[in-house]
Formats: C-alpha cells, structure tokens, sequence
C-alpha cells in the first residue's frame, strides 16, 4: 500500500484565515492527499512556525492559532473524503468528558472521518541533548498548562483521560474512577461512527509515548523525527504492542517539515530562515526535514518508507497560500507517482 500524505491546514500564524483553511482543505481533496491535519495549543507565542514561514504574506497575526476542533469541524462541512486529523491534542488541557462529546459529535459530523493524535507537548524541563530546540516552545507550553491549572504528571494525565475518554466511547452508560476525573453512569451521547473507537496516533519520541502508543494507539505519529530513529524505534514500538497483545499497528507516521520547490536551493531559501533555529546543527536540521526538489524529496520520503513509515504528514513553509498550494500540486504530479 503506498504511503498516504497529509497537509497542515494554515491554522496558524500570518497566513491563517477563513477562506485559506477552506482553499487548503478543498485543494487537498481534490489533489487526492489522505488528509488535513491541525496542531493545538491554547496559549500561543507566535515564535513556532507551523503554518507559513518567517515574514509570510497573510491577513493574521503571528500569534494566531484557530481551535484545533473546531477548525476541523468547520472543514467537514465542506469536504467529503479527506481524513481530519488532530495532531496532536495536548490532552492534559482539555476536559476529557467535553473532548469526549466533542470528538464524537465532530467523527458523526464527517461520516467517520476523525484521526485523534494525542500529545503532551514538549518536554518542560531540558533532558540532555536535544534534537530540537525547544526553549520558547517549553516557555510557552509551561505558559499553557500554567493558564487552566494543570499541574502533575502530565503523561499519567494523559493516560487516564484517554481510558475515560474511551470508556465514554464505548459504553451507552459511562463509569470512571481515576486520580484526574471520575464520573458515575453517566450518559454522553452521540457516539462515534468508528467502532469501536476513531483511529487513535500517539505523538512523541520517548518510551513513553511508544509505551501509551501501544497500549492506547492504533499507530504512533512523532515529529521532526529523522529515518534513522524512526528504524530504531520501530522494533520496540512492535515488542510493545506484542506485549499488550495487539496487532492492530495501523499507523507509522512521520510529523515533519517540509519544502518542495523546483531546485534544492529554492526549496532551502525558503525554509533556512523559519526552519534552521529548530534545531541545533546542520546535520538534525537536514535530517529531520524534506526539504528539495521534486526527485530529492521523493528520495527523501523514500527513507522514510523503507523502514516504515505509512503515513506522511507534511507541515510545510510558504509565503503565501498560492505557493503553498503550488507545492501541493508538485507533490500530487511529481512524488505521489512514485509510490503508486
């Protein structure tokens, strides 16, 4: 089966708007791509690029990031097909009896369409080398859970709040009794049209996150991860689901940033500025991007096929909504052909 490619919607920063959520959206259903996908955050800096580039052309400000469930609710109504994937809820910010209605009511909204990707951001305290810079990215997200009063572990939270969200799911009279929430015989309809559950991606890069993968996920969707840690990681991703005595590893998912443009040197103008402070050399920088012209791009995402992956999710740079829909065009001629 030939991997199946997403596009980030500009939910965020300059470029976000109305009329281009909905151009992206209706662009990548039309091109063929497998889904749109939508970042979360509730408190938001601005200093992370995920939709645009640095000084891109849009009608927003760079602080801007559209709701993550309700923009996708808002894209249903106008596609039919693509897949509408939320990568990645932090889940230890929402309330996990509202996220579970709200989940539910948006996959009967779009006939079974809802991916649920669940993050807890990024680590808050630094863990030694770092294959990313993550320095305003943690101050914003200590910012964040500061805000709605979280506090604690945040992947034990995580881990309760997904077995209470599954026990809505999958249960006409929900009883839960956890450390974070608890609820008795309660009734939370409408349920989901994937049965049992929508697909569920686990994002991160640590035991922890292939651990709550394989115990909760049907796949696992890390970021900014290179093909090498994707092929070492893999094996383990496999022993633990063997250990939880599941065989349902749907999803092997790359979360990445991207540039595809008519030269290598096109393609690096455009992402350098944006891209090159995320990371701490040029080596993690080169590794951990697609970043070319149409052959080296589909070279690149070859990698990552070979030891894998099933799934790319693109979150491009661009200065404007023309040029990103131009780079959707040139994967829909020049890289989906290669794995058909």
């Amino acid at each position: 089966m030939p991997p199946r490619f997403s596009v980030m919607l500009p939910q965020t920063n300059s470029v976000a708007s109305r009329d281009a959520i909905l151009r992206i959206a209706e662009t990548a259903e039309e091109l063929g791509f497998d889904a749109v996908t939508v970042h979360d955050h509730l408190v938001f800096n601005g200093f992370w690029i995920a939709s645009g580039m640095q000084g891109a052309e849009g009608p927003g400000d760079n602080r801007d990031l559209y709701e993550a469930m309700e923009t996708l609710t808002f894209v249903a109504a106008r596609t039919e097909r693509v897949r509408l994937v939320a990568s990645v809820i932090i889940l230890p910010l929402r309330d996990p009896v509202l996220f579970a209605k709200q989940a539910a009511t948006l996959d009967v909204l779009s006939k079974g369409r809802f991916v649920l990707g669940v993050g807890v951001g990024p680590p808050l305290n630094p863990t030694g080398y770092e294959t990313t810079k993550l320095g305003r990215h943690r101050d914003n997200a200590a910012r964040e859970y500061d805000a709605v009063g979280v506090s604690g572990n945040r992947g034990v939270r995580t881990n309760e709040y997904l077995e209470a969200i599954f026990t809505i799911w999958e249960n006409e009279s929900a009883t839960f009794e956890g450390q974070f929430v608890s609820f008795n015989d309660i009734e939370v309809f409408p349920k989901p049209v994937q049965k049992p559950r929508p697909t569920v991606m686990i994002g991160g890069r640590s035991d922890h996150a292939l651990r709550r993968a394989a115990r909760y996920g049907n796949g696992w969707n890390p970021s900014q991860v290179s093909a090498a840690q994707l092929a070492s990681s893999l094996p383990t991703l496999r022993a633990y689901f063997e250990q939880e005595g599941r065989d349902d590893l749907t999803e092997v998912g790359i979360n990445i940033h991207s540039v595809i443009a008519e030269s290598d040197e096109a393609a690096h103008e455009i992402a350098d500025p944006s891209a090159m402070k995320m990371f701490p050399n040029l080596d993690e920088y080169r590794e951990r991007t697609l970043l070319g012209n149409p052959e080296t791009f589909t070279r690149r995402v070859q990698e990552y096929v070979a030891v894998g992956a099933n799934y790319i999710e693109l979150k491009p740079f661009y200065p404007d909504i023309d040029h990103l829909v131009s780079q959707m065009h040139l994967i829909h001629d020049e890289v989906m052909p290669a794995f058909t």
